[in-house]
């Protein structure tokens, strides 16, 4: 008895919130609790900067544009017996300007959002925040890409 098996390529559709986005503003904010960590807006906007430049080359980053990405950190020390670390929530999201169809009223609509825990020692915070910006940002860039080929 013989089989044969039908191979289909599957089509990719990216997510239709992405589609003709060409333009967005980096904000980043940043809220420790205790000590710092040493990460600052600055360093996250930098990042977020070079990532787009590096990861979505076709996005133009524009201050006066309308839509935004922002990536929010929330770090709170943790000290217990000899452990000195941290744990804290990352989010990555980008928002767009929609319009509600029944109303034509315009509103500020996320078009897409990551959000992940991290937790670790203190030593490793800031490196932990950064891999996980550049995370977010890659599954950014590959929905993006997807959405526009």
């Amino acid at each position: 008895m013989t089989s044969l098996l039908l191979v289909m390529p599957q089509t990719v559709m990216g997510d239709p919130m992405l589609r003709k986005l060409e333009c967005v503003t980096i904000q980043a904010a940043v809220m420790e609790s205790g000590a710092s960590f040493g990460i600052t807006t600055e360093t996250l906007r930098a990042a977020l900067l070079a990532g787009i430049k590096a990861k979505l080359p076709r996005l133009k980053v524009d201050p006066s544009c309308s839509n935004r990405i922002y990536f929010k950190v929330f770090m709170q020390n943790i000290a217990a017996g000899n452990f000195d670390g941290f744990a804290g929530h990352v989010a990555f999201d980008v928002r767009r300007k929609a319009t509600f169809t029944d109303t034509s009223e315009p509103i500020d609509a996320r078009a897409f959002d990551l959000e992940s825990y991290i937790h670790g020692t203190r030593d490793k915070a800031k490196t932990s925040v950064l891999d996980q910006l550049n995370s977010h940002l890659a599954q950014f860039a590959a929905d993006y890409a997807a959405a526009n080929p």
